[in-house]
C-alpha cells in the first residue's frame, strides 16, 4: 500500500509533476516543487512551527505567490516543472566575478534572511525578472551580487522586488565608497560644465588682445567668468581646499596643497585685475585646475578599486551568521558569527562558508579551500577530519565542534596578516616619505624663488608669477607617494589569491637576494604525518611490552609521533604501561617505569649504541617517495627497541628542488630526525647539503654560520620548532600545517603546504619589484625633467597641470598591469 501524499504539503497542489521530500524528524514531507520546499523552510525557521497549513495565511506566502516563487495553480505548476525549450545558461566566468559584456554588477547586503531557504527565494525572485542574468545571494555573509542589464531594469528596481519579499537591501559598507564616488562625479560634472562656459567667455576675452574691446563690454565680460569661476574654486575645489588646509596645518602638505595654492593664486590675481579693469585674467586656469584634478582623483580611483577588489573578496569570506545547535536542537538556529565561542557546536550545509575552525563530529562531503590555499581542488571530508574557517561546504552536511573563533580563526589570522602586512611600511617607503615631507616645501620655495629672480631680471610680474605658477603645479609627490603602497596592497592581495600569505612586504625585495635556501624535512619536504611500521625488540621485552611503555611515556604528548603512538596502541587494544615523572624534550620524551629511567627519542637523546644506529640505517625504504624514520627506547640506558615510522616526500618536492637549483641557488636541509634518515632524504630529493640531528637552536646556528660566510638565506620550516632559525633568516618562509598562522616568526606562509610555492613566491615577487622599480624611477624622472623646463617658462600652467595628472596616472596604470596579467591566470577567491 502506498502511503505518499497527493498533494504538496504547503500549497495543495498535485504531486503529479514531481515530488520535493523533506525530513523533518521523524516525519518526511513532500512538496509540489523547489520553491515551495524552500519557502517551507523559511517559514519554519522563522515562526518556529512545522505545521504547513497555517503557512498558507502568512503574508511572506502571499508574496511569494505574487512573485510567482509558489505555483498559484496547476497550469503554473506545470510551467515550472516543465523543461524550458531554451534555457541561457550563466557562463563560468560569470560565477568568478567577471560580468559579460552589456551588464552591470549590483552588489548589496541584504538585511533580515532567517535561512538560507531565504537567500534561495531571493535569488530565484531575481533570476525571474527581466533585466537580470544571474543574481547570487549568500546567506552567510548577507551578500547579494546580481548582474543586470542597465536598459531593461535598475538597481532601484531590484532593491523595490527584495523589498517586496520582506528584506531590507542596501550597499554593503565595503561599498559605501560608491556614494562617495557618485558625488565626486557630480561635482566634477557640474564644475566642468561651469568650466566649459568660463572658458567659451575667455575665448572672447582674449580677442582683446587683438582688437579694441569697450571698457563695457569687458565688464560683462569679466563679471560672469567671475561668478562661475567662483562657484568652480568654491563648490568644486572645496573637497581639495579642505585637504590642503589639513596638510599644512599638520606640517604634512601634499599634492593637494600645491594645486590650491596655484589655484588660489590665479584665482586672487583674477580678481585684482578685474577690479583694475584689466583683460588679464585667469579665471579659465583656476576652472581647469580644479577640474582636472577632479577628473584625475576619479580615474585614480577607479583604478585602485580595481587593485583592492581581491582584498574585499577575502574581508568577504567571513560569515555574518551560523547556525548553532544547542542541546537536543540538532537542526540548530542562525545566529550572529560573534555569538559562537570554543566548544560551541554548529552546522553547515552546502554552499555555506565556515565561520570558525573546528572538528567535524558528524557527517560528510566535499570542500572547497581555495580561497585559503588558491588550490581549486575538492576536498573530502568526514567525522575526525578537521575543518577551517573561510573554506565553503560543497556537497553533504557536516555537524563541526569549533575550536577557534573569531579573530584567532585561520581566516581571521590571515585578514589580520594582511591588515599588519599592508600597514607596516618597507624601508623605500620610508625614505620615500621622508623625502615627501620636504618636497612641497621645496617646491612651494622653488616657484616663488623663481618668480622672484624674474622680477629681479626686470621680467613683468604677469609673465614672472606664470612660471612660477607653473612649477608650483606641474611637480607631482603623488606619484612618488603611490608607487609602492598601490603594489605593495596589489602584491598582498595577489599573493593571497596563490595562497601565499604574505605577512611582511619586504620579504618581496628580500626574494631577489637571498642566494641560499635551507629546508626543514619532516613537514615540509615530507607529509609529516607519521605510521607505525614496525616495532624491532632488542633485548628483555616483547612486542607488546615496547608499545605499551611507549604510549605510556607519550601520554598528553602534542607530536605526531606521539599521536601516532597512541592510535597503535588503541588499534592493538593495548593497555598503557603506567610511567611517572614524564618530560617532553625537543628530542624526545623521558619517565620512570618501575623505578627505573626510560628513554624514547632519537638516537643522540638515548644514547643509542652504534652498531644499533647502523642496523636501523641499513633498512630499504619501501618505495622511492617512501621515508622511513626510527626512534629508540632505552631502559637504565640499554637500547630494548627501535620504532620504525614510515613517511612520504610530498609530491611537490621534488619539483621545487629543481626549479630553485634551476635558479642557481645553494639548497640544504637541516632536520631533527637522525642523521641517515635526513641523508636518504637529501639523496632522493637531489640535495647534496644534508644535516641531521639538529635541535632548534642548532638550526639557528646553522641560519647564523651561513650568513656569516656572505650567504642571503631564506628558511623554509612547517611549525614552532624551527621559530628560532625562521627568525635568524633573511627570508623566513613557513609551510601552513594547520596550527595557529601567528606562532612562528615567519614573513610567508605557503597555504597549501607545498614547498612548490617557494618557487611560485620568488618568481611572483620579480614581477612585484619590476613594478616598484619603474613607479619609483618613472616619478623621479618625471620631476626631475619637468621642473627644469617648467622653470625655463617652456609650459603654460594649463599643460604643467595635465603632465602632472598624468604622471600620477601612469603609477596607477602600471600597477593595474599587474592586476590583469594575475587575472588572466589566477582566479579571485571564491564567496
Amino acid at each position: 500500500m502506498n502511503d505518499l501524499p497527493d498533494a504538496c504539503e504547503l500549497c495543495g497542489l498535485p504531486l503529479r509533476y514531481g515530488r520535493f521530500p523533506l525530513a523533518q524528524g521523524n516525519r518526511r514531507m513532500y512538496f509540489c516543487c523547489q520553491g515551495c520546499r524552500q519557502v517551507y523552510l523559511m517559514l519554519s525557521e522563522a515562526a518556529e512551527a512545522t505545521d504547513p497549513a497555517a503557512f498558507r495565511h502568512t503574508d511572506l506566502f502571499r508574496r511569494c505567490v505574487e512573485m510567482g516563487v509558489i505555483p498559484r495553480s496547476e497550469e503554473d505548476l506545470a510551467g515550472i516543472s516543465a523543461p524550458p525549450a531554451y534555457q541561457e545558461t550563466v557562463p563560468e566566468e560569470a560565477s568568478s566575478g567577471t560580468v559579460r559584456e552589456g551588464f552591470l554588477a549590483l552588489h548589496l547586503s541584504v538585511e533580515g534572511m532567517w535561512c538560507p531557504a531565504c537567500a534561495w527565494v531571493i535569488e530565484e525572485t531575481l533570476n525571474n525578472r527581466q533585466g537580470v542574468k544571474a543574481a547570487r545571494c549568500n546567506f552567510s555573509t548577507d551578500r547579494l551580487r546580481c548582474d543586470y542589464d542597465p536598459t531593461r531594469t535598475s538597481p532601484d528596481k531590484i532593491r523595490e522586488a527584495i523589498a517586496h519579499l520582506g528584506y531590507d537591501a542596501r550597499q554593503p559598507d565595503a561599498l559605501t565608497a560608491d556614494r562617495h564616488q557618485r558625488r565626486q562625479f557630480i561635482r566634477f560634472a557640474i564644475s566642468a560644465f561651469i568650466s566649459m562656459n568660463v572658458m567659451m567667455l575667455s575665448f572672447s576675452l582674449y580677442s582683446g588682445f587683438f582688437t579694441d574691446l569697450a571698457a563695457d563690454a569687458v565688464w560683462k565680460i569679466s563679471w560672469p567668468m567671475f561668478v562661475m569661476a567662483t562657484v568652480v574654486m568654491v563648490y568644486g575645489g572645496l573637497p581639495l581646499h579642505r585637504r590642503a588646509l589639513r596638510g599644512i596645518l599638520s606640517g604634512q602638505p601634499g599634492m593637494e596643497a600645491l594645486i590650491s595654492i596655484g589655484a588660489v593664486s590665479a584665482y586672487s590675481y583674477s580678481v585684482f585685475n578685474l577690479l583694475q579693469g584689466s583683460i588679464h585674467l585667469y579665471f579659465d586656469t583656476t576652472c581647469m585646475l580644479i577640474i582636472l584634478v577632479q577628473l584625475g582623483k576619479l580615474l585614480e580611483r577607479r583604478a585602485k578599486d580595481r587593485i583592492q577588489e581581491d582584498l574585499g573578496h577575502y574581508y568577504a569570506l567571513m560569515p555574518a551568521k551560523v547556525r548553532l545547535c544547542r542541546a537536543a536542537d540538532t537542526r540548530g538556529r542562525y545566529v550572529a558569527a560573534a555569538q559562537l565561542t570554543p566548544g560551541d557546536l554548529f552546522r553547515v550545509a552546502d554552499g555555506e562558508t565556515l565561520a570558525a575552525d573546528g572538528l567535524v563530529i558528524e557527517g560528510q562531503g566535499m570542500i572547497d579551500a581555495s580561497s585559503l590555499t588558491g588550490e581549486a581542488r575538492p576536498q573530502p571530508r568526514t567525522a575526525g577530519d578537521r575543518l577551517v574557517s573561510g573554506t565553503r561546504v560543497i556537497e553533504g552536511t557536516f555537524l563541526v565542534r569549533a575550536e577557534n573563533v573569531g579573530p584567532t580563526s585561520t581566516l581571521g589570522q590571515m585578514l589580520a596578516i594582511m591588515d599588519a602586512a599592508l600597514s607596516r611600511k618597507t624601508i623605500v617607503e620610508g625614505r620615500t616619505d621622508r623625502i615627501l615631507r620636504l618636497f612641497v616645501p621645496v617646491m612651494i620655495v622653488l616657484a616663488v624663488l623663481t618668480t622672484l629672480v624674474l622680477l629681479a631680471q626686470g621680467a613683468a610680474f604677469e609673465p614672472a608669477f606664470i612660471r612660477g605658477l607653473t612649477v608650483l603645479v606641474i611637480s607631482c609627490p603623488c606619484a612618488l607617494g603611490l608607487a609602492v603602497p598601490l603594489a605593495r596592497v596589489a602584491g598582498v592581495s595577489l599573493a593571497a589569491r596563490r595562497g601565499i600569505l604574505v605577512q611582511d612586504f619586504s620579504a618581496f625585495d628580500m626574494a631577489e637576494r637571498i642566494d641560499a635556501v635551507v629546508f626543514d624535512k619532516t613537514g615540509t619536504l615530507t607529509h609529516g604525518r607519521w605510521q607505525l611500521q614496525s616495532i624491532v625488540p632488542l633485548a628483555i621485552l616483547t612486542e607488546h611490552e615496547i608499545l605499551a611503555l611507549a604510549a605510556g611515556l607519550e601520554q598528553g604528548v602534542d607530536h605526531p609521533i606521539a599521536v601516532e603512538i597512541q592510535r597503535a596502541a588503541r588499534a592493538r587494544q593495548i593497555d598503557v604501561l603506567p610511567v611517572t615523572a614524564v618530560a617532553s624534550h625537543a628530542q624526545g620524551v623521558t619517565g620512570s617505569w618501575k623505578g627505573r629511567p626510560v628513554r624514547l627519542g632519537s638516537a643522540d637523546f638515548t644514547g643509542t649504541d652504534r652498531s644499533v644506529r647502523e642496523d636501523a640505517a641499513a633498512q630499504p625504504a619501501a618505495d622511492d617517495t617512501a621515508v622511513v624514520s626510527w626512534i629508540f627506547l632505552t631502559v637504565e640506558g640499554r637500547s630494548v627497541a627501535r620504532l620504525g615510522f614510515g613517511d612520504r616526500l610530498k609530491p611537490g618536492a621534488s619539483g621545487a628542488v629543481r626549479r630553485l637549483q634551476a635558479r642557481h641557488l645553494d639548497l640544504r636541509i637541516v632536520s631533527g630526525d637522525s642523521q641517515a634518515t635526513t641523508r636518504q632524504v637529501g639523496a632522493r630529493l637531489g640535495i647534496n647539503n644534508a644535516m641531521g640531528d639538529q635541535r632548534p637552536l642548532e638550526k639557528a646556528r646553522f641560519i647564523e654560520d651561513l650568513r656569516r660566510a656572505g650567504h642571503c638565506v631564506a628558511m623554509v620550516g612547517d611549525g614552532v620548532n624551527d621559530a628560532p632559525a625562521l627568525a635568524s633568516a633573511d627570508l623566513s618562509v613557513a609551510v601552513f600545517a594547520g596550527r595557529q598562522l601567528g606562532e612562528a616568526a615567519q614573513a610567508v606562509t605557503l597555504m597549501q603546504g607545498d614547498p612548490l610555492q617557494m618557487d611560485t613566491f620568488l618568481a611572483f615577487a620579480v614581477r612585484v619589484n619590476r613594478k616598484i622599480e619603474q613607479n619609483l624611477w618613472g616619478s623621479l624622472i618625471y620631476n626631475l625633467v619637468s621642473i627644469p623646463i617648467a622653470m625655463a617658462g617652456w609650459l603654460s600652467p594649463l599643460v604643467a597641470v595635465v603632465a602632472m595628472l598624468l604622471s600620477s596616472l601612469s603609477v596607477t596604470g602600471n600597477t593595474l598591469l599587474l592586476i590583469r596579467g594575475e587575472n588572466r591566470s589566477t582566479p579571485p577567491p571564491r564567496r
